[in-house]
């Protein structure tokens, strides 16, 4: 299923003859009419539609009340019959209906795993659909059968390493579940066994690469590293040249989220995310949810067509805009225009979306705060996390409530931050909870 591209990669000026080819998953599908991928889309979302109608508590409900019923819809001309979901929607109705909200076609107990994402969000495990679209991505963006991949993800608890782990198996690639942490174990191992590609953030890649010269090696010459696709962050382009020729390898970034698998992913032209076989992504107004025309910002919409857990026009909050045009390499699917900024509030931090409601029931427990704000910098390529917080009053034991006020980021959030407390009308009234202050170029 995976066919070569006719163009090659260097790994470093010095091994410029040493050229893998790039490839497609599946090329006739990346490459045929996009008209004849789309109605198999279509195709799909009508028989999804029905299966929710019929099995779904949630999803009969919210349809009943939009006044979609079984057999009145027809395709992708009636999308915007169908309701935004947003995230909030989906924690809320896991709350009335634990586990999984009712958004389920089948008993929960079928489902082999629960992932439990950050603020309890409960997912279940299933195959199919997600690691597909990330097999493509990661075909897609430079890595090949036989790699060796390094992937940095967390497998704890969260699902989405889990999922990338599923995809390299369909690949034909052989995975090193390192996850996050102990840089200098990691380029020990990808030295030792010759580690040929990476998945992680990109942070945390150009902490090997420098983790790699604090050891005296030299990290495109004595490392085997060629090709790595990130996410989980934004990779601005200085970031993507610096770590490019520190380790001589090619970077390829790819979108996605664990609730509706790949959206969009960079080839090696690196012209925009394509968007993966079988995905229905849409760029709306997010006031109306009407679609807009390529090169108008709007609001990412996307749909996973999962005959068990079904995400059905979930609003990811990200802005961006379809491109015009083809892609050089050939695939002939739509592309975005990366990630162009937030709808909300939340932001990404080191790969974890941290949302003010999740701030809001963390110190919901903490009387002793009087009012917080979070605020996220950058130094060194690293994302920083700092929670400021004045006091109700002088408890006397500043220290100790700011380390355990830390713990519970951690533990919470699964995010590290620093926690300083400040005087008494640092923070302005109708404050925002989280303040972005980092600058992308």
């Amino acid at each position: 299923m995976l066919e070569s591209i006719p163009l090659g990669r260097k790994k470093g000026a010095q091994m410029a003859s040493n050229q893998r080819p790039w490839r497609y998953f599946d090329q006739p599908a990346e490459t045929g009419p996009w008209s004849v991928s789309q109605a198999e889309l279509e195709g799909r979302l009508r028989q999804t539609v029905e299966l929710v109608l019929e099995r779904s508590p949630a999803y009969g409900q919210i349809y009943g009340q939009a006044g979609v019923v079984a057999g009145s819809f027809q395709g992708l001309g009636d999308l915007d019959r169908l309701p935004l979901m947003r995230m909030s929607d989906l924690v809320a109705r896991q709350e009335r209906d634990p586990p999984f909200g009712g958004f389920e076609t089948v008993p929960a107990e079928q489902f082999h795993r629960i992932y439990i994402n950050p603020g309890f969000i409960w997912q279940p495990g299933e195959s199919g659909y997600q690691q597909t679209s990330l097999a493509e991505a990661l075909c897609g963006g430079g890595i090949l059968p036989g790699d060796r991949v390094l992937n940095t993800f967390s497998y704890h608890l969260w699902p989405y390493a889990h999922m990338l782990d599923d995809s390299l198996k369909m690949l034909g690639a052989t995975v090193l579940p390192s996850g996050t942490g102990n840089a200098f174990m990691q380029v020990r191992v990808m030295q030792k066994l010759k580690v040929s590609a990476y998945m992680g953030t990109p942070s945390f890649l150009m902490t090997l690469a420098q983790r790699a010269e604090a050891m005296g090696l030299d990290p495109a010459a004595d490392l085997a590293l060629e090709a790595a696709v990130v996410g989980a962050e934004m990779l601005p382009e200085s970031l993507r040249r610096r770590l490019q020729e520190k380790l001589g390898i090619t970077v390829r970034q790819s979108y996605a989220t664990v609730y509706l698998g790949c959206l969009g992913y960079e080839c090696q032209a690196a012209q925009g995310l394509h968007v993966p076989q079988g995905m229905l992504v849409e760029v709306v107004d997010p006031a109306t949810g009407q679609a807009q025309p390529p090169g108008k910002a709007g609001e990412v919409v996307a749909s996973n067509l999962s005959p068990a857990y079904p995400m059905l026009r979930l609003a990811t909050g990200d802005l961006s805009m379809w491109m015009e045009g083809q892609c050089s390499c050939g695939r002939t699917s739509p592309r975005l225009k990366g990630v162009l900024g937030r709808m909300d509030q939340a932001v990404k931090v080191r790969g974890t979306f941290v949302h003010p409601w999740q701030l809001d029931e963390l110190f919901a427990a903490r009387p002793e705060v009087f009012k917080y704000q979070a605020e996220v910098s950058r130094h060194q390529d690293q994302d920083l996390l700092t929670l400021k917080v004045e006091l109700t009053e002088d408890v006397g034991r500043e220290l100790a409530l700011c380390r355990m006020l830390e713990q519970d980021l951690r533990e919470f959030l699964t995010v590290k931050g620093q926690v300083e407390v400040v005087p008494r009308g640092t923070i302005p009234d109708f404050h925002g909870k989280i303040l972005d202050r980092r600058k992308w170029d």
